[in-house]
């Protein structure tokens, strides 16, 4: 029996925002506060936070944590946000902004080790490319494996997870699909990094997330999980299962059967939602979706796949979910 242990964003408990709410649609909410909708949510033992944004007060954090008996399941690094990165973090062409955004994930690695967090995530939102000549590809893919290596390098014992996405902020992001974040960590060659995969973000790049899930499985490179659900054509971050249920149980299907005993993280924005009840019925959805899994006979499946006949597979497929 497959024991999932479950996580959650702090930013699933905050202030969500968008480009037209730009003030939120509630009030600002204290880390405090986010730490302890955290604790009150069903089925959440970690959290995941930001660096620097949660760790103004790093002696405070740690001791809400305590007081909350939540574990820190990874560090995400804010490389995404700050304006000085607009035309890139690690790629950027002005050597001292590209040093600064270097350190602040290095520190995010000390940041992860104060913690007791076994991983970092990275995701390079802003380096990428808007219109045709903009950048110069080869030299951007050169300075992109540089500065990921220089991160990895500061402590072997930390994970760096690189989490991919087509778009957003910018309309090519440099690591935008699953096949990118496979060949850019092959070429660095480090033990300590791998991928994160986020369900909505491979839905997103056109991906079956299940296949680009055996992709990562395959090279043993699996860091952290971000479960939602979207409809394909934007990050919409919603409630995992509510979608694409079929895609999610072939996804925890081939989970399940994998050597991954990590995270599944909650990566949400409930934006008009109760954040509590949301997270809540994320939880509750993913262990109906993995009972689902679980009910599946390997034997059988395997057996029907080898005739590369749909009506075959959906027949077993059918007589678990109906």
């Amino acid at each position: 029996m497959y024991q999932a242990k479950f996580s959650a964003g702090l930013w699933c408990y905050g202030r969500c925002m968008d480009r037209f709410a730009t003030g939120g649609y509630g009030p600002a909410v204290s880390l405090k506060e986010m730490i302890n909708r955290a604790r009150q949510t069903r089925g959440i033992s970690g959290i995941e936070v930001h660096y620097p944004d949660h760790f103004q007060d790093i002696n405070k954090l740690k001791n809400l944590l305590k007081d909350s008996q939540l574990h820190t399941s990874c560090v995400n690094v804010n490389l995404f946000t700050p304006p000085q990165f607009k035309h890139g973090a690690f790629t950027n062409r002005d050597n001292k902004i590209r040093r600064e955004a270097i350190d602040l994930t290095k520190r995010t690695v000390e940041g992860a080790k104060q913690l007791n967090s076994p991983s970092i995530n990275i995701w390079l939102g802003q380096d990428g490319f808007d219109y045709p000549f903009q950048i110069d590809y080869y030299k951007n893919w050169e300075l992109m494996i540089q500065a990921i290596e220089e991160v990895a390098k500061e402590d072997s014992e930390i994970m760096i997870g690189i989490e991919y996405k087509l778009k957003e902020p910018r309309t090519h992001l440099t690591i935008g699909t699953v096949g990118k974040a496979l060949l850019i960590i092959k070429e660095i060659g480090l033990e300590n990094v791998g991928v994160v995969i986020d369900f909505g973000h491979a839905l997103l790049a056109k991906e079956n997330p299940a296949e680009s899930l055996c992709l990562v499985l395959r090279e043993k490179k699996l860091v952290n999980i971000h479960f939602n659900d979207a409809y394909g054509d934007w990050d919409d971050d919603m409630i995992p299962g509510v979608i694409h249920p079929w895609e999610t149980v072939e996804y925890l299907y081939y989970l399940i059967h994998s050597d991954y005993q990590g995270w599944l993280g909650l990566d949400m924005f409930p934006y008009r939602e109760d954040p509590v009840k949301a997270c809540e019925m994320a939880v509750e959805n993913i262990q109906g979706m993995l009972a689902l899994a679980q009910k599946i006979n390997p034997e059988e499946l395997e057996a029907s796949q080898e005739t590369m006949d749909a009506v075959n597979t959906q027949k077993i497929i059918r007589s678990v979910l109906f």
